[in-house]
């Protein structure tokens, strides 16, 4: 299995955002035949003939990830043949066409489509469906905000004391997240991979969903164009999402923490 990610679609609209996501992650993107525009030259998309199923029994065990930009009953019929086990399986994603959500249907942990789904709600904003265990049981979404090159140690540091400033552990949150301007921030990165969290990047156009519920700083603003980047990114990380601890500085890192109000099963039963 090689390291590229494979991105499949069926109509025009599931094809525009195909062409998207595969030129931000470098992918390869597969449409029908009868897609192909002959005016157009891009070496990323691939045109097949024959049925979807057909190309899944060929490419299936030839790619690391597989992205499907369709209804995911599709992408459970299409796949069902070739799975063998969750070790060597490819990660398998599903999004839809107007990326609402972005699902981790297949080898989540192992195969790394948990991680893939974070990755790709980063880019567009598609709220992560993982419905494993270990992340669907926290509550807790922690915004994190840093100067530029700050150092992994500190951006750890700021972690484990906010989650002490409330009483919760590190390993209670199910994500981290900052803005959209520090995807490249290595001390961020390698901080979520320490701490076995995952990380996510909220796009710049989500942000003025949260801005009446956060503290807004003018002087961030002028800086980013933005009011704010913990606090929100606590809030936006989440559904149904409270601060519970609000913007607080440790050195040079800014931590917020939100938790979600979900189903309680116990008051129903």
């Amino acid at each position: 299995m090689n390291s590229d990610i494979a991105f499949f679609a069926l109509t025009d609209e599931g094809k525009r955002l195909g062409e998207y996501l595969s030129l931000k992650m470098n992918g390869t993107l597969f449409l029908p035949k009868k897609m192909e525009d002959k005016n157009r030259g891009d070496g990323f998309i691939t045109y097949y003939r024959g049925s979807l199923s057909e190309l899944i029994g060929r490419v299936f065990n030839t790619y690391r990830a597989m992205v499907f930009i369709m209804a995911l009953g599709i992408v459970n019929r299409v796949i069902a043949p070739y799975i063998e086990s969750k070790y060597r399986d490819p990660a398998v994603v599903t999004i839809d066409e107007s990326a609402r959500y972005v699902i981790s249907t297949l080898s989540g942990h192992e195969g790394g489509a948990n991680e893939l789904t974070y990755s790709i709600s980063s880019i567009t904003g598609a709220d992560p469906v993982v419905t494993t265990a270990t992340e669907a049981n926290r509550i807790y979404t922690c915004g994190l905000g840093c100067r530029r090159g700050v150092e992994t140690k500190e951006i750890i540091h700021a972690i484990e004391s906010g989650c002490r400033e409330i009483s919760i552990e590190v390993n209670e949150l199910r994500c981290i997240s900052s803005a959209w301007l520090k995807k490249d921030e290595e001390g961020l990165i390698e901080a979520s991979r320490i701490l076995g969290l995952h990380l996510r990047f909220i796009p710049e156009w989500m942000f003025k969903y949260a801005r009446h519920l956060c503290s807004n700083s003018a002087f961030v603003e002028s800086k980013i164009g933005v009011y704010g980047v913990s606090e929100p990114c606590a809030l936006l990380s989440g559904r149904n999402t409270t601060l519970i601890l609000r913007k607080k500085s440790f050195g040079p890192v800014t931590v917020a923490i939100a938790e979600e109000e979900l189903l309680d099963i116990k008051t129903q039963v």
